[in-house]
């Protein structure tokens, strides 16, 4: 079996920069379509666009926290009875939701023929298709970076902007974003850039900054 490959901070960066763009992209997609419906067939079914939209956005919310479970699951399976169970139940789970989801898609299709034809209705599933495909986009990359915060060119702010649990990076992706940080500093104080006092007071502080961290979200 192949060692996973590590990604560097720079890499990781990129990825969720790529991330927070197809979110974007999903973002605007739903805004075109409703804007479409409020310029040609006015407010109502705009609004009833809008809410299956969001109806849709809550379906894949609590698919996303399921699915980083279930990956969190196949990087620590045991291989016992019980983990694949879980792993079942998990999978059966993480498909009902994303069928719901479409069901909203469905809908947005049969609004779009009974307010206008057969062309309409299928350039609105065109445009739910392209969605689709930068939802799965968005969930390879969401394994490239272990669930990591989508990033959209602004500062990040840490801990005071987590976020809701189902957008928080995995145990392992924090863990491992600790290890890259703290093996920064060791190749410092090897090649002589710090000393050995301040690589230890800096890996001592780093160490005890996550486990707070931890703490606090508990």
């Amino acid at each position: 079996m192949e060692e996973p490959v590590e990604i560097s901070d720079v890499q990781a960066r990129l990825q969720r920069l790529w991330k927070g763009t197809l979110i974007v992209a999903v973002a605007g997609g739903y805004v075109s379509i409703v804007a479409l419906l409020l310029l040609h067939h006015g407010w109502q079914p705009a609004l009833l666009a809008l809410f299956l939209i969001v109806l849709s956005q809550f379906f894949r919310y609590i698919a996303n926290d399921v699915d980083r479970i279930g990956w969190d699951l196949s990087e620590q399976r045991q291989g016992d009875g019980v983990g694949d169970q879980t792993a079942s139940y998990q999978g059966r789970l993480l498909r009902l939701l994303i069928g719901l989801a479409q069901l909203q898609n469905l809908a947005l299709i049969g609004q779009a023929y009974l307010l206008a034809d057969i062309g309409r209705a299928a350039a609105t599933a065109v445009g739910l298709v392209l969605i689709e495909f930068l939802y799965w986009q968005i969930r390879k990359v969401n394994r490239q970076v272990e669930f990591e915060q989508a990033s959209y060119g602004f500062r990040d702010r840490g801990m005071l902007s987590d976020g809701p649990e189902s957008i928080r990076p995995s145990d392992k992706a924090k863990q491992d974003k600790l290890n890259r940080k703290l093996d920064t500093l060791s190749k410092m104080a090897e090649a002589g850039e710090i000393s050995q006092d301040a690589y230890e007071k800096a890996r001592d502080k780093h160490r005890v900054r996550s486990v707070m961290a931890d703490d606090g979200r508990r």
